[in-house]
């Protein structure tokens, strides 16, 4: 496993932590705003794979720096 991969792994999990911690945060908020509750799970979806995309993305990007630039 290379060093990449190492930190697609990372992201992946963290990411995956990030954006559950994300959803169940937002669907506890938005069940007190919208009557309707299938609207506040959809906007809760969209902001927890919104959270997972970010923190996947940010982790290519440290392990690219890391990986192929040298200090």
């Amino acid at each position: 496993m290379n060093n990449l991969s190492l930190y697609l792994l990372l992201g992946t999990m963290f990411g995956f932590l990030g954006g559950l911690a994300a959803f169940l945060i937002t669907y506890e908020e938005y069940q007190h705003h919208f009557v309707d509750k299938g609207k506040a799970l959809n906007h809760s979806i969209e902001t927890g794979v919104f959270a997972f995309i970010v923190f996947l993305g940010i982790s290519l990007a440290v392990g690219l720096l890391f990986t192929y630039i040298k200090f």
